[in-house]
Protein backbone atom coordinates (compact mmCIF):
# COMPACT_ATOMS: atom_id res chain seq x y z
CA UNK A 1 0.00 0.00 0.00
CA UNK A 2 1.16 3.71 -1.09
CA UNK A 3 2.23 6.12 1.71
CA UNK A 4 -0.09 9.01 1.64
CA UNK A 5 0.99 12.70 3.34
CA UNK A 6 -0.75 16.40 3.42
CA UNK A 7 0.36 19.46 3.33
CA UNK A 8 -0.42 21.71 6.22
CA UNK A 9 -0.30 25.35 7.09
CA UNK A 10 -0.12 26.11 10.72
CA UNK A 11 -0.89 28.96 12.28
CA UNK A 12 1.74 30.53 15.12
CA UNK A 13 2.19 32.02 18.21
CA UNK A 14 -1.14 33.78 19.62
CA UNK A 15 -3.57 32.12 16.54
CA UNK A 16 -2.33 28.40 17.72
CA UNK A 17 -2.35 28.90 20.98
CA UNK A 18 -6.02 30.01 21.14
CA UNK A 19 -6.97 27.26 18.63
CA UNK A 20 -4.86 24.77 20.35
CA UNK A 21 -6.35 25.62 23.86
CA UNK A 22 -10.20 25.05 22.20
CA UNK A 23 -8.82 21.86 20.45
CA UNK A 24 -7.92 20.48 23.65
CA UNK A 25 -10.78 21.76 25.88
CA UNK A 26 -13.28 20.12 23.24
CA UNK A 27 -10.74 17.18 23.60
CA UNK A 28 -10.88 16.24 26.84
CA UNK A 29 -14.77 17.23 26.95
CA UNK A 30 -16.26 14.98 24.51
CA UNK A 31 -13.57 12.46 24.51
CA UNK A 32 -12.11 12.85 20.97
CA UNK A 33 -8.40 13.26 19.69
CA UNK A 34 -6.51 15.88 20.47
CA UNK A 35 -4.36 17.61 17.42
CA UNK A 36 -2.22 19.98 16.25
CA UNK A 37 -4.30 23.21 14.71
CA UNK A 38 -3.72 23.24 11.31
CA UNK A 39 -5.42 24.34 7.81
CA UNK A 40 -4.82 21.50 5.04
CA UNK A 41 -3.63 23.09 1.92
CA UNK A 42 -4.14 19.18 0.11
CA UNK A 43 -4.25 16.18 1.89
CA UNK A 44 -3.83 12.56 1.04
CA UNK A 45 -1.07 12.85 -2.03
CA UNK A 46 0.18 9.23 -2.56
CA UNK A 47 4.04 8.68 -2.80
CA UNK A 48 6.93 8.08 -1.38
CA UNK A 49 8.43 10.60 1.15
CA UNK A 50 11.16 11.74 -0.74
CA UNK A 51 8.92 12.53 -3.57
CA UNK A 52 6.19 14.33 -1.68
CA UNK A 53 8.98 16.34 0.06
CA UNK A 54 11.02 17.16 -3.33
CA UNK A 55 8.11 18.53 -4.78
CA UNK A 56 7.14 20.38 -1.80
CA UNK A 57 10.67 22.47 -1.91
CA UNK A 58 9.27 23.09 -5.65
CA UNK A 59 5.83 24.58 -4.54
CA UNK A 60 7.77 26.91 -1.51
CA UNK A 61 10.09 27.92 -3.67
CA UNK A 62 6.26 29.06 -6.13
CA UNK A 63 4.70 30.55 -2.87
CA UNK A 64 5.63 33.98 -0.92
CA UNK A 65 4.40 34.58 2.62
CA UNK A 66 0.18 35.34 3.02
CA UNK A 67 -1.87 36.28 5.47
CA UNK A 68 -4.89 34.29 6.48
CA UNK A 69 -8.26 35.37 8.35
CA UNK A 70 -10.27 32.96 10.41
CA UNK A 71 -14.13 32.90 9.56
CA UNK A 72 -16.93 31.80 11.23
CA UNK A 73 -17.57 28.38 13.16
CA UNK A 74 -19.18 25.74 10.79
CA UNK A 75 -20.26 22.06 11.05
CA UNK A 76 -20.31 19.39 9.09
CA UNK A 77 -21.25 15.12 8.82
CA UNK A 78 -17.80 14.44 8.65
CA UNK A 79 -15.76 13.37 10.98
CA UNK A 80 -12.26 15.23 10.51
CA UNK A 81 -14.62 18.32 10.40
CA UNK A 82 -17.45 17.79 12.97
CA UNK A 83 -16.56 21.68 14.12
CA UNK A 84 -14.18 23.66 12.36
CA UNK A 85 -13.37 27.01 11.66
CA UNK A 86 -13.04 28.74 8.36
CA UNK A 87 -10.41 30.49 6.90
CA UNK A 88 -11.26 33.54 4.39
CA UNK A 89 -10.82 32.65 0.74
CA UNK A 90 -8.16 34.97 -0.60
CA UNK A 91 -6.09 34.78 -4.08
CA UNK A 92 -3.09 33.98 -2.18
CA UNK A 93 -4.69 30.73 -0.80
CA UNK A 94 -6.48 29.68 -3.68
CA UNK A 95 -3.37 30.01 -5.93
CA UNK A 96 -1.30 28.36 -3.28
CA UNK A 97 -3.80 25.36 -3.47
CA UNK A 98 -4.28 25.35 -7.30
CA UNK A 99 -0.26 25.17 -7.36
CA UNK A 100 -0.24 22.26 -4.72
CA UNK A 101 -2.19 20.49 -7.16
CA UNK A 102 -0.69 21.17 -10.26
CA UNK A 103 3.06 20.09 -8.59
CA UNK A 104 1.17 16.59 -7.07
CA UNK A 105 -0.77 15.91 -10.07
CA UNK A 106 -3.95 15.66 -7.91
CA UNK A 107 -7.51 16.36 -9.35
CA UNK A 108 -9.09 19.62 -8.90
CA UNK A 109 -11.42 18.75 -6.21
CA UNK A 110 -12.81 21.18 -3.98
CA UNK A 111 -10.57 22.87 -1.23
CA UNK A 112 -12.72 24.70 1.37
CA UNK A 113 -9.85 26.18 3.68
CA UNK A 114 -10.68 25.51 7.47
CA UNK A 115 -9.21 24.48 10.53
CA UNK A 116 -11.31 21.64 12.47
CA UNK A 117 -11.60 22.15 16.13
CA UNK A 118 -12.98 18.45 16.68
CA UNK A 119 -13.20 15.38 14.89
CA UNK A 120 -15.87 12.68 15.70
CA UNK A 121 -18.87 11.12 14.48
CA UNK A 122 -21.50 13.89 16.08
CA UNK A 123 -24.57 14.05 14.91
CA UNK A 124 -25.93 17.15 13.63
CA UNK A 125 -28.04 18.86 16.79
CA UNK A 126 -24.81 17.98 18.48
CA UNK A 127 -22.10 19.36 16.04
CA UNK A 128 -24.48 22.63 15.97
CA UNK A 129 -24.70 22.59 19.77
CA UNK A 130 -20.71 22.61 19.78
CA UNK A 131 -19.97 24.94 17.59
CA UNK A 132 -22.24 27.56 18.67
CA UNK A 133 -20.99 27.20 22.50
CA UNK A 134 -17.49 28.02 21.17
CA UNK A 135 -16.29 31.99 20.82
CA UNK A 136 -12.93 32.52 18.82
CA UNK A 137 -12.09 36.04 18.74
CA UNK A 138 -13.64 37.73 15.08
CA UNK A 139 -10.96 38.16 12.22
CA UNK A 140 -7.98 36.31 14.07
CA UNK A 141 -5.30 36.58 11.44
CA UNK A 142 -1.77 34.95 10.99
CA UNK A 143 0.58 34.92 7.96
CA UNK A 144 1.39 31.87 6.15
CA UNK A 145 4.80 31.35 6.28
CA UNK A 146 5.73 27.73 5.44
CA UNK A 147 4.46 24.24 4.31
CA UNK A 148 4.85 21.27 7.19
CA UNK A 149 4.74 17.57 5.59
CA UNK A 150 2.62 14.44 7.68
CA UNK A 151 2.06 11.80 6.90
CA UNK A 152 -1.53 11.17 6.17
CA UNK A 153 -3.33 8.73 8.48
CA UNK A 154 -6.66 8.07 10.52
CA UNK A 155 -4.60 8.37 14.17
CA UNK A 156 -3.83 12.13 14.61
CA UNK A 157 -0.62 10.36 17.04
CA UNK A 158 0.69 9.76 13.89
CA UNK A 159 1.08 13.19 12.45
CA UNK A 160 4.52 13.94 12.94
CA UNK A 161 6.07 16.95 11.59
CA UNK A 162 8.19 15.32 8.87
CA UNK A 163 9.73 18.19 7.42
CA UNK A 164 8.91 21.70 7.70
CA UNK A 165 9.40 24.44 4.69
CA UNK A 166 9.32 28.08 4.47
CA UNK A 167 8.06 30.19 1.49
CA UNK A 168 10.47 31.46 -0.78
CA UNK A 169 9.26 33.41 -3.59
CA UNK A 170 9.74 37.10 -3.71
Amino acid sequence: MENRYSLWIIPFLEVKQILQQTISDLSVKYQTPNFEPHMTLIGDVPGDEKTIIEKAEILVSKIKPFPLTLGEISFSTTYFQSVFVRVKSTAELMNANLKAKEIYHVDNNVFMPHISLIYGDHSMEEAEKIASALTIPNNLSFKAEKIVVIPSTQNPDDWQHLVELPFKAN
